[in-house]
Parts: C-alpha cells; sequence; structure tokens
C-alpha cells in the first residue's frame, strides 16, 4: 500500500485532466446537492407539514447534506481504483488529488457560500 502510494505521488499529473476531473467533479456535486437531491425528496414526500416532519429526520437531514459527497467521492475513489490496476498511476493522482480537495472544499461550502454572496460574485 505504501509502495503504491509512493508511485502515484511521484507520478506526473497532467493539468487538464486534473482540470477536467476536478471541474466534472465539483459541478456532479453541486447539482446533486442543490437540484437532484431536494427534486427527490419532494417526488417522495410532496408538501405539507407530513413531508416536513419527514425530512426533519436525523438520516434524512443526513442524506440531504452529505449524500452529494459521498457519491462523488465514491465514483472518484473507484476510478482511482480503476486507473491503478491499469497502471496509469498519472490519471490515479488526478482523480486521487481531486478526492482531496473536494472533501476540502465541501467541509466549508457554506462559509464559501456566504463569502460569494457578500462578494456579490454568485
Amino acid at each position: 500500500m505504501i509502495d503504491t502510494l509512493k508511485i502515484i505521488l511521484n507520478s506526473k499529473t497532467k493539468i487538464w485532466h486534473l482540470l477536467l476531473v476536478f471541474t466534472v467533479s465539483t459541478l456532479t456535486c453541486y447539482f446533486l446537492y442543490i437540484l437532484i437531491i431536494p427534486l427527490i425528496y419532494w417526488g417522495a414526500y410532496g408538501e405539507g407539514a407530513e413531508s416536513e416532519r419527514i425530512e426533519a429526520l436525523p438520516i434524512n437531514l443526513f442524506i440531504g447534506e452529505w449524500a452529494a459527497l459521498i457519491f462523488v467521492v465514491l465514483a472518484l475513489f473507484i476510478l482511482t481504483w480503476i486507473n491503478l490496476k491499469k497502471d496509469r498511476t498519472n490519471k490515479a493522482k488526478s482523480f486521487l488529488l481531486t478526492l482531496f480537495i473536494l472533501i476540502l472544499l465541501y467541509l466549508f461550502r457554506k462559509p464559501i457560500i456566504d463569502l460569494l454572496i457578500e462578494l456579490r460574485i454568485f
């Protein structure tokens, strides 16, 4: 495991591949968090007091907040593993870097969104 990690860290990263993977992963996570998950909840529970009670359950709060990140991290982890099996360490490094950057950005998503709104960029 340590040898594989050293090989990944020593490989060259193609910047265009990293940017493409990062952009697609970020947009996928964004659309899941903002659009898809709320639409699924609305379609499943509808509107009204009963649906608000169901959505306030802890498991539904967890799914609403973290399902987008879990889906994207799982996809990036699988793509990293596939590229390692095919000995394409430079692409595996792109997926791995994107995974770590996306996790950090997702943890600080609310302060980042507040900053963008305050700066009138978003």
